[in-house]
């Protein structure tokens, strides 16, 4: 059965709040800098048995990191680092000339503990600080987590993607 997905959007006009700052020994860096095989090690553990598992290997992973660092822009796409390590990321890339925050990705071991929301509060504040006006997501229908995520940081769903 192939998945669909949906598109999301925020409108910018008004800050996005800030992040929590959990506590904890993290960072939040420009993924540009967090190690490409690492991003790819977390892109694999985060999908794993999820809605967006498709069986990728590490190649496939690693594939994925390369062709997003070659079109993400950086100024807005954040790793969360402990310990060296990449546990969270939202990229940010330009599609038609829109703003699309994708992937969204945090580790199995750390996921709802608000490192995602903080990865992707902190891109949506580096946007609405540099005058982009509106932001959109895509999301595999079905994956609550995400849909739940967004909807709290207030994307609103506007319709299939493609």
């Amino acid at each position: 059965m192939a998945r669909t997905r949906s598109e999301y959007r925020r409108n910018l006009g008004t800050a996005p709040p800030s992040p929590t700052g959990r506590p904890g020994p993290h960072a939040v860096v420009p993924a540009a800098e967090a190690d490409r095989d690492a991003l790819a090690a977390l892109l694999l553990d985060a999908y794993r048995g999820t809605i967006d598992d498709e069986g990728e290997g590490e190649d496939d992973a690693r594939a994925a990191i390369d062709d997003y660092l070659g079109r993400l822009l950086p100024a807005y796409s954040l790793a969360v680092v402990e310990d060296g390590q990449p546990v969270s990321l939202s990229f940010v890339v330009l599609v038609q000339g829109r703003h699309y925050i994708d992937p969204v990705a945090t580790s199995a071991a750390r996921k709802r503990q608000g490192l995602g929301a903080e990865a992707v509060l902190t891109s949506l504040r580096r946007l609405h600080r540099d005058g982009v006006d509106e932001v959109g997501a895509v999301i595999t229908d079905g994956n609550l987590a995400s849909e739940r995520l967004f909807a709290r940081l207030g994307f609103s769903r506007v319709g299939p993607w493609g």
